[in-house]
């Protein structure tokens, strides 16, 4: 299998381009059967220049966001099937039926929204995000870099709720803060000397990861950003959650249906439920840190066997041969999807 992977797009700092074209690039080197053909650019000359060449036999697009609509037609029109890995689901379903329409088929990071695609019609498997461990991993880290609890994510509603609704707690105890719209936090007087407004990138956020007692993962709310009308759930767990255990760091999660299809709750990780059940275990697991460093200890070896961007691309190279494999027993048709041409004005 040749894949051509189409990895330019808008950046994030879950580094996710980068991490799958290194994980492609070990799967290159243990499948002799599978090859990489990366397209870091949206130029079309070059993608010409790489199909005549290198003639892939079907492509994936990561993220799907800014590319031109041009590159997909050519693909569609060379019967090269392409499909496109969605990583921001539920929060931007209605962007996500927009970018999904002209490709063969899709990939979600969320279980719940995999059956959503097909019911529109259009074929769509389920593959969670990962983890990179060569950047996530445990560290030892500088004083300024400990906590007590530590929270490390941009203050969507959800977050702001939790606290402000756990801010005189928190403000007596060594708390680290970090991400967008903090101030928005009604109770952010009280907190402000514990909130760096800036996003740190990964190599910084492993630090702090390391540095805490308590990381807390707080999920977002399904329709946050009002582009999830129907309000599809989230179900599956965010990359957040490997990356906090790749570190080896205790954390406590906002309880998520399918998160005991990804690690032992109540052995591997710890969930809550509600603010008064946070602040109850906040205060359990900060007096035990032996029981911290066990449960810590057995969601990293989890995260490794299981979690990994190495074990994820094992899956989608199945995932991309089934769909190929079908694709291939179907009757060839001509193209349906056509680019819309702009009027005249």
């Amino acid at each position: 299998m040749r894949l051509l992977f189409i990895s330019r797009g808008i950046g994030s700092l879950a580094n996710l381009n980068p991490n799958m074209i290194t994980a492609l690039r070990r799967l290159e080197r243990e499948l002799p059967s599978f090859q990489l053909v990366s397209l870091p650019t949206f130029d079309k000359k070059q993608l010409d220049r790489v199909v005549r060449r290198q003639r892939p036999d079907i492509a994936l697009v990561m993220r799907g966001f800014a590319v031109p609509s041009s590159l997909i037609h050519y693909l569609r029109e060379k019967r090269i099937p392409v499909g496109v890995w969605l990583a921001d689901d539920p929060y931007h379903l209605t962007d996500s039926f927009h970018i999904v329409r002209p490709y063969h088929f899709a990939i979600t990071q969320e279980a719940s929204c995999a059956p959503v695609y097909r019911s529109r019609g259009k074929p769509c498997y389920f593959l969670p995000l990962g983890v990179n461990p060569s950047i996530y991993r445990p560290m030892t880290v500088e004083k300024k870099y400990e906590s007590d609890i530590c929270l490390i994510a941009n203050a969507f509603p959800a977050r702001i709720q939790i606290v402000d609704q756990l801010a005189p707690y928190l403000k007596t105890k060594r708390l680290v803060l970090i991400g967008k719209w903090w101030d928005r936090l009604r109770n952010y007087g009280s907190l402000q000397r514990f909130v760096q407004h800036t996003e740190v990138p990964p190599a910084e956020v492993v630090r702090y990861y390391n540095g805490a007692k308590i990381v807390l993962n707080i999920h977002r709310s399904c329709n946050d950003i009002k582009k999830n009308p129907k309000n599809i759930p989230a179900y599956s767990p965010n990359n957040r959650t490997f990356d906090i255990a790749a570190c080896r760091s205790f954390q406590l999660v906002s309880h998520r249906r399918d998160l005991n299809q990804f690690y032992h709750v109540g052995s591997d990780i710890i969930s809550y439920h509600t603010p008064v059940d946070l602040v109850k275990k906040l205060d359990f697991y900060l007096d035990h840190p032996e029981k911290r460093r066990v449960m810590a200890e057995r969601a990293f070896r989890h995260t490794l066997r299981e979690h990994t961007y190495d074990v994820r691309v094992r899956r989608l190279y199945r995932i991309l041969h089934h769909y190929l494999t079908t694709y291939k027993r179907k009757p060839k048709r001509r193209v349906k999807y056509r680019l819309k041409k702009k009027r005249k004005k």
